[in-house]
């Protein structure tokens, strides 16, 4: 009987060791509760560095600065972000003069701004350099 006894509290230690070990591996292997604001800047640097490239892949882009079609840039642009997302984009030339005269924006924004700044080359016979100022937040 003794020998039994002695069995059962070897095998509640052995338990709570796997508990221990249990608990202690949930608490390293869950990720920390980040903060909400940068995630979300994150979120909308990641979306910035990828929309205005995407819309360039076939020249495109370089055509409407050149034809000077901000409707069209605009909608495209709108498009290709998320409804929740607000936009407001400058395009300037090599010298950094602002080209577009009408505002290329949609909504209004809510807390922190991000902006990222894309490179475009004209196709043409002259290679005008254009620098494409993108700027995100949340919509307000």
């Amino acid at each position: 009987m003794k020998h039994t006894n002695r069995n059962r509290g070897q095998i509640r230690i052995i338990e709570a060791f796997f508990a221990s070990v249990l608990m202690l591996s949930a608490i390293a292997l869950i990720p920390s509760q980040t903060n909400v604001g940068t995630s979300n800047d994150q979120f909308l640097y990641s979306i910035a560095r990828n929309v205005l490239p995407t819309l360039d892949n076939d020249g495109s882009l370089s055509k409407l600065i050149e034809t000077q079609n901000w409707t069209t840039l605009t909608t495209q642009i709108s498009l290709a972000l998320p409804s929740s997302v607000w936009f407001n984009l400058t395009i300037f030339d090599e010298n950094m003069n602002p080209i577009n005269q009408p505002l290329i924006s949609r909504g209004t924004p809510n807390g922190r701004i991000v902006a990222t700044d894309y490179v475009c080359v004209a196709q043409g016979g002259d290679f005008s350099i254009y620098i494409i100022r993108l700027q995100l937040s949340t919509v307000g």
